[in-house]
């Protein structure tokens, strides 16, 4: 090579290593700082598959108040046993009372009763706890339940308190056997649950979640709250009409029923009902107008709007017997009477105006005046209990058909849920139900109890 080449030869070299090492540096800087090509690409691929996740969940309804108490698992009725303990029944009707051979094997110990018996009923003051023989043969929520696991006792709509699994216990209940767990309230929550006077409880064995925005709805009796003559007359007007609505059904059913062929012939099949002319004949005296309506009235604050709800218990009557049993659901309305319209109807009430008759309240015209009380819902399962036939014993007697025990905001929505009691005559229930203004709607595992004495449980 000429001597005077080589100064371009080494300049042709030095430019080259530069761009050779800048193109280097740039490769390096370029170089995913997160990992290499593939790691890169399956991180994209996860990322775009949780944002079509997340926009298909954006798109579902949002979680109702009945899927977040479904969510926690089912609640379960506890009623008091003592200032220190609740009993709770998680398997109903497991084996008869009086069985020859007893599934659970074993002898049971029967658990002392308290000196002062509490929340009569539930009727779960005797009780019996399982030998270790009878472990195997027990449901598998009773197997898989330890003493000392903690559930969760709602006891009113703003307070809930931990209680402690004490112990496996057997409670008769009618005729049947019943499984369930006796439950202690930790010490420093003993004073609370002693001082409050409620007897009956809804228990889970998980906390409920609250909504994103609680409502400070304040759930609870309005013992206070009287009604006007202008929501008593309205409430009793609609009370007949629902009343005569509720008849042409059950009617309806009658009559078909006891025009079936076997109800000619004399015979007694699946769905026959007894006297069914008897009870047409008294029927047509409620829709004439004969009977003899009784009902009473209390309000509860159970909605985030804070509009009292009014729950009615109504009974018609027919030469002193009751005939006719229905509840109703009523939202008591804002709008106020004038008083020149209140002193009218006060002077068509009578003193006792919540017994009066059908022809009375037939006279009234509420479309004269705005009504202040709107019914909502009813139910009349009662008055087809009475038309079966089955023995209802004093079912009827009393206002007592149906009762609200406790009210509880598990998820602090601001809807309430209630705890029922019900009395069908030859059983009685404890249910959790909740609040709607279309009606009630029953939670899962009500308590379900026979009315029936011991003495009936055997065959002669």
């Amino acid at each position: 090579m000429r001597r005077k080449n080589r100064k371009w030869v080494a300049t042709a070299v030095v430019l080259y290593l530069a761009v050779m090492w800048s193109a280097y540096r740039w490769s390096i800087a370029q170089r995913p700082v997160d990992g290499n090509i593939f790691d890169h690409i399956d991180r994209e691929i996860k990322r775009k598959n949780a944002e079509a996740a997340a926009k298909e969940a954006a798109a579902q309804p949002k979680p109702t108040g009945e899927s977040r108490l479904s969510a926690a698992g089912p609640a379960f009725v506890a009623a008091r046993y003592d200032a220190t303990h609740v009993v709770f029944i998680v398997s109903q009707e497991t084996e008869s009372r009086f069985a020859a051979s007893p599934q659970f094997g074993g002898k049971p110990t029967k658990i002392s009763a308290p000196a002062q018996p509490a929340a009569p009923l539930a009727g779960l003051q005797e009780l019996w706890e399982p030998d270790s023989q009878a472990l195997h043969f027990l449901p598998e929520i009773v197997q898989k339940t330890r003493p000392g696991e903690q559930w969760t006792l709602g006891v009113s709509a703003d307070s809930t308190i931990p209680v402690l699994i004490e112990r496996t216990v057997i409670a008769p209940i009618g005729c049947s056997l019943a499984l369930g767990f006796l439950a202690s309230v930790p010490p420093d929550q003993q004073a609370a649950f002693a001082a409050s006077p409620q007897e009956y409880f809804a228990v889970r064995h998980k906390q409920v979640e609250s909504v994103e925005t609680p409502v400070a709805a304040h759930i609870a009796e309005l013992t206070d709250w009287k009604p006007s003559p202008v929501s008593r007359m309205q409430i009793e007007q609609q009370l007949n009409q629902r009343m005569r609505q509720e008849l042409a059904k059950i009617d309806a059913r009658l009559v078909a029923n006891a025009s079936s062929p076997g109800a000619r012939a004399g015979d007694s099949p699946v769905g026959y009902i007894p006297r069914a002319k008897e009870w047409i004949h008294a029927d047509h005296g409620l829709h004439r107008g004969e009977g003899m309506l009784d009902y009473d009235i209390r309000a509860f604050r159970l909605t985030p709007d804070g509009a009292p709800r009014l729950f009615v218990r109504a009974r018609w009557k027919l030469a002193d017997a009751p005939v006719f049993l229905m509840t109703a659901w009523f939202r008591e309305e804002t709008a106020k009477e004038e008083p020149a319209k209140v002193e009218s109807l006060k002077a068509q009430s009578t003193e006792t105006s919540a017994k009066t008759s059908l022809l009375k309240t037939a006279s009234f015209q509420p479309e004269s005046s705005p009504a202040e009380a709107q019914l909502l819902s009813a139910d009349s399962s009662w008055s087809t209990t009475l038309r079966e036939g089955a023995a209802t014993g004093p079912l009827g007697d009393r206002l007592d058909f149906q009762s609200i025990l406790n009210e509880f905001d598990a998820d602090h929505d601001g809807w309430a849920e209630l705890l029922v009691h019900s009395d069908q005559g030859a059983s009685t229930t404890i249910t959790l139900y909740l609040y709607t203004d279309l009606g009630l709607v029953p939670m899962k595992t009500p308590f379900r109890r026979d009315n029936q004495s011991p003495e009936s449980c055997v065959d002669p």
